[in-house]
Order: C-alpha cells, then sequence, then structure tokens
C-alpha cells in the first residue's frame, strides 16, 4: 500500500508551471507576452493590460 505522506511529497516536488511576468529582465514593463497568454488562456476574451 502506498504511503500517504510520500504521495503528498511527491506532488509538492513536480516541475510546477512558471508564472509569466509582467517584466521583463531588465525590469521594464513588457506586457506583449503576458498579454499574448491571456488571450490564449479565454479564447481572445480577454481585456489587454496596458499597465
Amino acid at each position: 500500500m502506498k504511503s500517504r505522506i510520500r504521495q503528498r511529497e511527491n506532488r509538492k516536488k513536480r516541475v510546477r508551471e512558471e508564472k509569466l511576468d509582467k517584466r521583463n529582465a531588465c525590469g521594464v514593463k513588457d506586457l506583449t507576452a503576458y498579454n499574448a497568454v491571456q488571450q490564449i488562456r479565454t479564447n481572445g476574451r480577454a481585456t489587454i493590460a496596458l499597465r
């Protein structure tokens, strides 16, 4: 029988999808990729973030 504690530990170890940041590597806001992903996730119904 499998251990519940061990199963929970393994679930936490799984690689989670990294959240998309609104800022680029230089710290400047670049919403192009963020808005593109939001449009894909909502089938084009997401409002475009400008800030």
